[in-house]
């Protein structure tokens, strides 16, 4: 501004010089015109001083208050460098004292059911039960409740430790893990227990799941989820679009194995893979496969001595397909998910003395639609289909399907009040189990208390 103002006034002085050389030159022709044009040269240089006094003036006063501003500023970061550092945690990153404290959250849920049919008697006919499958009991109820501590170990390792506690006050450690942070080119190891990476739905967590209670196959299949103390390997490929490998070595004591022995009695591997379709659309595929060895394994809710047992291996095949959409990407004001997967499981070996091998299989396709801010609504279907092939020896066992087909209907609305608290009614037309159909229908609330890590696809 000081130099604008300088190049302006030395413009308008070489003006006035160039004036006053006009003047003297024109003398002696005229002099009260000489003197006329001296006193328009003193007006001008009069302006021009108090034109320029002026800028300086304005330029002083914008001065002032700038360093008046930065003088407080400085004030104020002279306080809050004499206030104490929060004291730092023995071992801890000085510049983050909170850097290794772990993640704490709780979710919680109960609500209430109604049943057409007592729930007590409720069993899918051709298939053998897992544990902690049945229906649950009528009226009010605790749901499993969730407690879980989450944080990096350091810069290599991260842990995890969920624990269940179901409404007759048991508790479980659902999962305890540990999870590298480091390793080189794309690849993930884990050590622990935790929910196996096959299908889409077993690695999520129950109260993540679309629906209240599980989809058929899972139940039949994997006594609701798969998990499992073991090693686990996952590689993403630098790829454009999504796609992972894994592969997991378990103790294999769960449902479907028992029993295995030598602590190794069950793998599995699988495949993800996905991508965008334009802004809007979005899908991921999946193929999996489980392979495990039990050993006297029984129904799992008897515990006679004589009770049915198998001992054989299980192959069970999965391929899940999830579609979402969301306009322009953005799900907030309105949403649609469709996911459906189809299982194939072969069983071989020995039930209850008798030579045994069949083919089974289910699938169950299901969608949610958010058609406003909070407010969801969803229908599933779900199917069984268990090998009436059987030696006449099995007529009559748990293994005797029948002639029905175990299906079940499913319809779903869901107010959520935020991200950490939602209210669902399901209605369920189950005609899977032995019996009647049984008309279901549940109300529950799930609410999420502290930090919760934000879930999958």
């Amino acid at each position: 501004m000081l130099l604008r103002s300088s190049t302006a006034l030395t413009t308008s002085l070489a003006a006035v010089f160039g004036t006053c050389v006009s003047v003297f030159m024109a003398y002696p022709a005229d002099v009260k015109a000489q003197e006329a044009d001296l006193v328009t040269v003193r007006r001008q240089i009069d302006t021009l001083k108090a034109d320029y006094e002026t800028k300086i003036r304005d330029l002083e006063q914008r001065l002032a208050k700038t360093e008046s501003n930065t003088a407080k500023i400085e004030a104020k970061t002279d306080d809050l460098a004499k206030q104490p550092a929060p004291a730092a945690a023995s071992g801890a990153d000085t510049k983050n004292p909170n850097a290794f404290n772990p993640q704490i959250s709780a979710v919680l849920n109960g609500g209430y059911t109604q049943f057409s049919q007592d729930p007590a008697n409720a069993r899918i006919p051709g298939f053998v039960s897992g544990p902690e499958t049945d229906l649950g009991e009528r009226g009010f109820s605790l749901g499993e409740s969730e407690l879980q501590f989450k944080a990096n170990v350091d810069q290599a390792v991260s842990g995890q430790l969920t624990i269940a506690l179901n409404g007759e006050d048991e508790v479980e450690v659902e999962e305890a893990f540990i999870e590298s942070l480091s390793l080189p080119l794309g690849f993930t190891a884990r050590g622990g227990r935790f929910f196996s990476g096959i299908g889409y739905l077993n690695q999520k967590h129950a109260h993540d799941w679309e629906f209240i209670d599980a989809p058929l196959p899972y139940v039949a299949f994997l006594a609701n989820q798969y998990r499992d103390d073991g090693v686990q390997l996952r590689w993403l490929a630098p790829t454009d679009m999504y796609l992972e490998f894994g592969s997991e070595l378990f103790r294999g004591d769960s449902f479907p194995g028992a029993n295995s022995g030598h602590g190794k009695g069950a793998y599995s591997a699988f495949v993800h893979f996905g991508d965008d379709i334009g802004l809007s659309n979005s899908w991921q595929a999946g193929l999996s496969y489980l392979r495990t060895k039990a050993r006297d394994r029984d129904l799992g809710d008897s515990e006679d001595d004589g009770a049915e047992v198998f001992s054989g291996t299980s192959d069970l095949g999965i391929a899940s397909l999830v579609y979402k959409w969301a306009p322009d990407g953005n799900p907030t004001e309105r949403n649609l998910k469709l996911s459906g997967e189809y299982f194939y499981q072969r069983e071989s070996g020995n039930f209850d003395g008798t030579p045994l091998k069949r083919d089974n299989d289910g699938w169950y396709l299901q969608g949610v639609y958010q058609f406003m801010p909070q407010w969801r609504a969803g229908l599933r279907y779900d199917r069984l289909a268990a090998d009436d092939d059987l030696d006449p020896a099995l007529i009559g066992t748990a293994l005797d399907g029948g002639s029905g087909t175990p299906q079940r209907g499913s319809a779903l609305l869901e107010y959520d009040t935020s991200e950490f608290g939602r209210l669902r009614l399901q209605y369920s037309r189950d005609d899977s189990m032995v019996g009647e159909p049984n008309n279901v229908v549940r109300l529950q609330y799930t609410v999420i208390l502290g930090p919760h890590a934000a879930h999958g696809f």
